[in-house]
């Protein structure tokens, strides 16, 4: 039994997809591509009807580019693919995605308890810091939950169920794809972080979003200054208003029982 793995790539972008057979095939993994869209792809008129504008004001520091958008299209394309499927679990990564270290007894392990795993997402491209909660160990990994969330959807573990609940919320877009997961009282899915982080973005891909984020920082320093306090301090009383207790999180069930749980600080 082996994990779907699902990769997010720009159809034409033929390097970037021969790099991520490479880093597959060394593992002997198996795995396949879903087409992305290109934010110049989105004319204005689609614009509209993906973005919006306004409650990104409410919601955020500044402006999402038309990249940033078509990242969020692209993973919900991948989300509505597995809530459809009959996976429990399945690895999704974009295409500038790295392992950087052997991620083979983890998806293993992963893999024979995949319906434990249907209600919560893993992700692999950082650890948490702060608040950290160890709920259980798998594959020589400590799953982690935290407040305090890494940033980037380079690479993640997604339940079937938990694919559902974010596609269920059916907004338009108002925040980077990253960010609105760290808003886990709005979209109620758990997060979990390993101890040890499992991908990391090769370095010489480059980022497609990073280069135009700058783009779209608007106005004075000052009104930018104002804009991001007022974003901090909004999702910092979000934070300390939905304290995390794993014993009340109902998509941890079947991680809390007493035979499968390893409760610690890190």
């Amino acid at each position: 039994m082996s994990i779907k793995a699902v990769i997010l790539s720009l159809p034409d972008d033929v390097e970037r997809r021969r790099s991520c057979d490479y880093e597959f095939d060394r593992f002997g993994l198996e795995h396949e591509f879903c087409d992305a869209i290109s934010g110049d792809q989105i004319n204005t008129s689609e614009l509209k009807g993906f973005y919006d504008a306004d409650m990104n004001r409410i919601k955020f520091k500044r402006p999402l580019s038309r990249n940033e958008v078509a990242c969020t299209l692209g993973h919900r394309l991948i989300w509505k693919a597995i809530a459809d499927s009959q996976d429990p679990v399945a690895l999704v990564l974009e295409d500038d995605a790295t392992f950087v270290q052997d991620p083979r007894s983890f998806l293993e392990e992963l893999a024979k308890r995949g319906p434990h795993f249907e209600d919560v997402m893993i992700k692999l491209d950082g650890v948490s810091r702060k608040n950290g909660q160890v709920i259980k160990s798998v594959g020589g990994q400590d799953l982690v939950l935290s407040d305090h969330l890494p940033p980037r959807t380079t690479g993640y573990i997604i339940g079937r169920r938990a694919a559902a609940r974010l596609l269920a919320l059916d907004e338009r877009i108002a925040r980077p794809i990253d960010i609105d997961l760290k808003f886990y009282w709005e979209h109620n899915v758990p997060i979990l972080t390993l101890s040890e982080q499992m991908v990391a973005e090769r370095e010489e891909a480059g980022s497609t979003i990073d280069h135009c984020r700058s783009r779209t920082k608007p106005g004075s320093p000052l009104s930018r200054f104002v804009r991001n306090l007022m974003y901090q301090a909004k999702f910092t009383h979000g934070r300390l208003s939905h304290p995390l207790n794993p014993d009340m999180i109902d998509g941890l069930g079947p991680l809390m029982q007493a035979d499968n749980r390893v409760r610690n600080r890190v």
